[in-house]
């Protein structure tokens, strides 16, 4: 749980509200954690211009009033992950890695699928990116510079041919862009696409798309986005019982954030994310637009967000003042060098700079308070589906005893 808290006090609406500055895309479940990690480690890279949270005075005890929250009634859904979940997450990547078969025709048309190796020259030398064996193309997609794809049709299977072309004034490559080129390129046979389905893929098939994934055959394949699944639901279950936990808290205690604190937070979050915008050559006009939001919009959703960190912070800062709950060295040293690994700061001093010491063993204590609280509830899991199994199984010795009734009144 240690990440969680840290993240939950520090950062966690920086990600929402800021995430839009770069180009991470997340292009998997899979990949969801990894990102969040490094989302936090820009986040504390590039807003380097604010340092150290700013200190701010207020009794705890005065801010929040605790009600019971020991022993809180928890409820939450499953987490198992299920034959059908590995079937629909596997399904879902497949599109993206498509099948082909050969095929008995000998001369390219519109429309085909050519498999070619090539080899594009500048000046006679061979140019980077310009080189590739047993690249699938299909004749009229225009995935290849103006030339190359209509150079091909009527060539037959095996034919070699060299095609005189020019790049785009506007190509992406300065080395390229307006230059003539020569491509050699061998047709080595025309193929169909086939559609690749969960039940369908062959081992050849995963070791050809796959190993970069650590997958050589389709067991490999299932076991592991079954283990990633399982990883994944492990963190969603962790943060789930912990929003629940607080939302329950805070319906047993009362929270009032003194007004400085909340202020000072505001502004040390919106100079956090105007620094993550510059980084990335933005003004704070472009990342409105870019956000669909405006500048009053914004400002309410980061009071609001900040609101809710905050309470959440200074519950459990009064939980643990009245549980006795500290810092204690050798737990508190092992926390901050999880939080530095886990998410990506150069160094434990970055961590400490960035923050703040009694900020980040604040979070220590709020992690150290979570656990107590958790351990402590009464936490209950796929509540509704044991319910609804119960249900049916009621039903179903319902169902059997009034089929028995039925057979022994025709009997008689």
């Amino acid at each position: 749980m240690k990440k969680k808290i840290l993240v939950m006090l520090l950062t966690a609406g920086v990600m929402a509200l800021a995430g839009g500055c770069g180009d991470k895309d997340k292009k998997d479940e899979n990949s969801k954690q990894e990102s969040t990690q490094e989302d936090t480690k820009e986040d504390a890279e590039q807003s380097g211009t604010v340092n150290q949270l700013a200190q701010v005075d207020y009794d705890v005890e005065q801010c929040v009033k605790l009600g019971d929250y020991m022993g809180l009634e928890i409820a939450l859904g499953s987490y198992e992950v299920t034959d059908e979940d590995v079937k629909s997450n596997i399904e879902s990547m497949l599109p993206s890695y498509p099948a082909y078969e050969d095929t008995d025709k000998t001369t390219v048309e519109e429309g085909d699928i050519a498999n070619i190796d090539y080899e594009g020259l500048k000046d006679g030398v061979a140019f980077e990116g310009g080189t590739a064996q047993g690249t699938n193309l299909e004749i009229g997609s225009d995935s290849f510079i103006d030339g190359f794809e209509d150079g091909l049709i009527g060539k037959k299977v095996g034919e070699k041919v060299a095609l005189e072309l020019t790049f785009p004034e506007n190509y992406g490559s300065e080395e390229l862009a307006g230059q003539a080129v020569v491509f050699n390129v061998t047709v080595n046979k025309i193929v169909k696409k086939v559609d690749m389905t969960f039940d369908t893929m062959t081992d050849a098939y995963v070791a050809s798309n796959f190993t970069s994934q650590g997958y050589n055959n389709v067991e490999e394949m299932k076991k592991g986005v079954r283990e990633q699944l399982e990883s994944n639901n492990e963190i969603t279950k962790e943060s789930d019982t912990q929003n629940e936990l607080l939302k329950q808290l805070h319906t047993t205690c009362k929270i009032e954030v003194p007004r400085e604190l909340l202020d000072t937070r505001i502004k040390e979050y919106k100079e956090r994310v105007q620094a993550n915008v510059e980084a990335s050559s933005m003004t704070m006009e472009d990342y409105y637009t870019q956000m669909q939001t405006t500048e009053d919009d914004f400002n309410v959703q980061v009071e609001q967000m900040v609101q809710e960190s905050l309470e959440n912070q200074l519950l459990l800062e009064a939980i643990a003042k009245k549980e006795k709950i500290s810092a204690d060295d050798g737990g508190y040293e092992d926390y901050v060098k999880s939080v530095v690994t886990d998410y990506g700061f150069e160094s434990e001093e970055a961590l400490i700079n960035q923050y703040g010491e009694d900020y980040v063993k604040n979070a220590y204590v709020s992690d150290k308070t979570m656990e107590l609280l958790i351990n402590n509830a009464k936490i209950t899991y796929d509540e509704k589906k044991d319910a609804a199994d119960q249900e049916k199984s009621e039903q179903n010795k319902d169902d059997s005893a009034n089929d028995s009734k039925k057979k022994k009144e025709k009997a008689e």
